[in-house]
């Protein structure tokens, strides 16, 4: 089965360079016009996001035609006392610089996530996605949800592994691949990488 990974749409925070996970934040104009030129897909009869709005209005850009499945496992990150800030802002904050310094930004963010603790969430709701997809016969599955969730989910299931973040992508940007069962689990293979949505 072929699944297509999206990143949401540009918001005021991703522009700004700031943190932003559980903050339901809306597209901003340019995110809205990024959206627009990455092109749509009428044909595609349902899409998953997360309930966070800015996945909700690019899966309304992207594919118009499309019934919107809301999978509350695929939430972006809560980065805690660290969201709505940059990383130029918190430069002196102590405990940024040990989530950064000593965790490689896998640790737990006060009063948020655990980078490990996310990936295992979002990783284990993409595939009862990609499970119930295939046992009912569907040839295709498209998701249109968070950085942080797609970089986890490729990080974790895709072959040849990369390193985590080497799986980031720019506002609207995707992934095409394969899912196939494994005598290690469900993964992905054959993975390109989309600039555009391709109708």
């Amino acid at each position: 089965m072929t699944v297509y990974l999206f990143r949401h749409g540009q918001t005021a925070s991703n522009a700004a360079g700031r943190y932003v996970g559980s903050t339901n934040e809306p597209l901003c104009d340019l995110g809205i016009e990024t959206a627009r030129a990455a092109g749509c897909d009428p044909r595609v009869e349902e899409v998953v996001v997360s309930p966070l709005i800015r996945t909700q209005m690019t899966a309304e850009i992207l594919f118009p035609k499309a019934r919107q499945r809301i999978v509350t496992g695929l939430r972006e990150m809560t980065f805690g006392r660290f969201e709505g800030r940059s990383a130029r802002e918190m430069a002196q904050d102590e405990d940024y610089r040990y989530w950064v310094e000593q965790t490689q930004c896998m640790g737990p963010c006060p009063h948020g996530d655990a980078t490990l603790v996310f990936q295992h969430r979002v990783c284990a709701a993409f595939a009862r996605e990609v499970r119930a997809a295939m046992a009912a016969g569907r040839d295709s599955l498209h998701f249109v949800i968070h950085g942080g969730a797609i970089m986890s989910i490729m990080h974790r299931l895709a072959r040849p592994q990369a390193p985590y973040y080497s799986w980031l992508l720019q506002n609207c940007q995707g992934y095409r691949c394969e899912a196939e069962e494994t005598a290690e689990g469900l993964r992905l293979v054959h993975v390109e990488r989309l600039e555009k949505v391709q109708s």
